[in-house]
């Protein structure tokens, strides 16, 4: 299981290359593409993963030999099976991905999509286990919990549970042979070799056929060109785009404009996309374990402003690196910078307020609060949002890197400028909201001596105002020294990087 986790994070991680040895570049070569298709099944078991699993499945198999008798034998065919499935599922998993990124726009979305699956199929058992502990413990006499006493689990009880899993996943029949196997079963292990071939045998045969198909690229004819049945939602958005695209100057809103289409077809911007669903996840296990959470929504909604805010942090600390050659061609038309960096921060409002937007309104639904509540959260989003441009626009000048569009690997001057970024918004944005939850208190203890004062409000007011002067200030100044750093840009970002 270990194994399988690792192949499966691996393969969310980096989805950049189908095969280590690619079809196209062999096929000068007296070889067929299944002879390319097994240089590649070989080369997979000498990845650090299968090297180290791999060995460790064999020595205790060994080891249950001398062990236990020479009856467990049996174990090394079906350990050598249960290895092999592991290899050709994921294979045929990774060849299944390939044959999707084929499609360029569509790459970003299974990339993102995959790691976020991954991500929450890994977490899981962890959810299941947490949520089954706040049962048990709600379901017990609160008064009286120094004086519960844990019974042990029937081991009967346990082993059949333990067997009905290991039965359900075709991986995990190793483990169920060598526990019938301990017992002087052996058809068990015997049944699952063959059983457990036949699968390899089958996923490597699905597997080939979608590596011919990524070769030939003959999966862009599938689609017959008929009409969209979403076209009429499309024109809509189009028109409500339009609208706040025409709502600025020209040169903003064109940089704007074509930053948005870069960001959001990179798998960035869709896990910035989809990053509020995991937020709002989590906000529902919490609401599981505590039942009074609408009495905390005022400090939930502050809380869910300021992480919808970090979502799009890829994008603010590196608003250039997306560009490529684009830049030059941004440069040669002689825009005033002090546009160039606003219109960038336009690009940056969809997929921030848009999503943050979203999620304050998904919590109101259920936990209702004052409407003057939810409106200051709406204008602490937007405060929020104006520190990180603000912070993001610093780093992109003084530390641009060039983005992956196939990839949410980062290079490692990506990562040091990431963590620099992150904990320079992360202590602002902590004072602001140390400050803001003090408001609250204090509006709370207003409201208690009988004076409705909309405090939180007033004060988000306030911050907004003083920030968005920051920030006219803030990008006047960075426009001014984004000159002497533009050939510094240019050449980092125009660094290969897929």
């Amino acid at each position: 299981m270990a194994f399988l986790f690792f192949r499966v994070w691996g393969m969310a991680t980096d989805l950049r290359v189908a095969d280590a040895l690619s079809m196209q570049n062999f096929l000068h070569l007296p070889l067929t593409p299944s002879d390319v298709f097994i240089l590649n099944a070989i080369a997979l078991h000498l990845q650090p993963s299968p090297l180290i699993f791999g060995a460790a499945l064999l020595g205790l198999s060994l080891a249950s030999i001398f062990a236990l008798g020479p009856g467990q034998a049996i174990l090394l065919p079906l350990a050598l099976a249960s290895f092999w499935c592991v290899i050709a599922l994921t294979r045929q998993l990774q060849t299944f991905l390939a044959a999707l990124m084929v499609n360029k726009r569509r790459r970003g979305t299974v990339v993102a999509v995959s790691f976020t699956v991954a991500m929450l199929l890994i977490q899981a058992p962890n959810l299941f286990l947490l949520v089954q502990s706040w049962d048990t413990l709600d379901s017990s006499d609160r008064g009286s919990r120094e004086q519960v006493e844990v019974e042990p689990l029937d081991s009967g009880e346990a082993s059949h549970r333990l067997l009905a899993m290991n039965l359900a996943v075709p991986p995990a029949w190793l483990a169920y042979g060598a526990y019938q196997a301990k017992r002087d079963r052996f058809w068990p292990a015997a049944a699952g070799t063959l059983g457990l071939l036949a699968i390899v045998g089958w996923s490597l045969r699905r597997s080939y056929r979608s590596a011919l198909r990524v070769y030939r690229r003959s999966e862009r004819g599938r689609r017959a060109t008929r009409g969209d049945p979403a076209s009429g939602s499309r024109i809509r958005r189009r028109r409500i785009a339009e609208a706040y695209w025409r709502a600025f100057p020209a040169i903003p809103a064109t940089v704007g404009r074509a930053s948005l289409r870069q960001w959001t077809r990179s798998p960035h911007g869709k896990q910035a996309l989809m990053a509020p669903i995991l937020v709002l996840l989590f906000v529902a296990l919490a609401a599981l374990r505590f039942e009074e959470i609408s009495k905390a929504q005022p400090y939930l909604g502050l809380g869910l402003a300021a992480l919808c805010s970090f979502g799009p942090m890829a994008f603010a600390i590196n608003v250039f690196g997306w560009d490529r050659g684009g830049f030059r061609v941004l440069l040669a038309t002689g825009p005033p910078r002090h546009l160039v960096l606003f219109g960038k921060n336009l690009g940056l409002v969809p997929i921030t307020l848009g999503p943050g937007l979203a999620a304050l309104v998904a919590t109101q639904l259920p936990w209702p609060q004052p409407a003057t509540h939810f409106l200051a959260s709406v204008l602490q989003l937007m405060v929020f949002c104006l520190v990180l441009f603000m912070i993001g626009n610093h780093f992109s000048i003084t530390g641009p890197w060039a983005a992956s569009f196939m990839s949410l690997k980062q290079r490692g001057e990506a990562v040091a400028s990431n963590l620099g970024a992150l904990l320079g918004t992360a202590l602002v944005v902590g004072v602001i909201m140390l400050a803001t939850a003090g408001v609250l208190a204090l509006e709370r203890l207003v409201a208690d001596a009988g004076w409705a004062i909309p405090l939180y409000l007033i004060s988000s007011i306030l911050e907004l105002g003083i920030a968005a002067v920051w920030y006219r200030d803030a990008v006047l100044h960075q426009a001014k020294t984004m000159p002497a750093q533009e050939e510094r840009i240019l050449e980092a970002i125009n660094t290969p990087v897929d």
